[in-house]
């Protein structure tokens, strides 16, 4: 082998070797948004605010939404349809969580390691604005989306 091929071997067995490492800890990919984005929230320090969510799933109409969440001291008080149901599904449930909820779905996602995770969020506020799941690969009607259609509201 001559001494340019032994550089041009060593230079990309090297790279290669590095593609997957970050010494420096900049490039911790979704999860790492994750928790600049949880923080960004944090930050704020709301913990009572009005918002909507949907969701998207093969599920009854009681678990798509729109849902008007109202937490109180960082705990949901209250969850009502913004739209009138036909026949009524009754309350909506638990599928509607806090804001803090949602950064824990997206957890979840990444500590079950989820085939996808797929997140948009607020660049001003850190509320995650879309989310979308898909558990499993080849597993059909287990995909989960939800969708902040307004963002929280301060409440008194």
């Amino acid at each position: 082998m001559t001494m340019q091929l032994r550089r041009a071997f060593l230079i990309l067995t090297t790279a290669a070797g590095l593609g997957g490492c970050d010494p420096f800890g900049l490039s911790r990919g979704g999860e790492g948004e994750l928790e600049a984005n949880r923080k960004r929230w944090a930050s704020l320090a709301l913990t009572s605010y009005e918002y909507v969510l949907a969701r998207s799933c093969f599920c009854p109409p009681a678990f798509l939404g729109p849902v008007l969440v109202r937490v109180e001291d960082s705990v949901v008080t209250e969850r009502s349809f913004v739209e009138v149901i036909e026949p009524d599904p009754g309350a909506p449930g638990e599928s509607f969580p806090s804001v803090a909820g949602l950064f824990d779905i997206i957890a979840d996602a990444y500590e079950r390691d989820a085939h996808v995770v797929e997140v948009t969020y607020d660049p001003e506020t850190g509320v995650p604005l879309d989310i979308y799941v898909d558990y499993e690969q080849n597993v059909a009607d287990e995909e989960l989306g939800l969708t902040v259609e307004s963002l929280p509201v301060p409440i008194s």
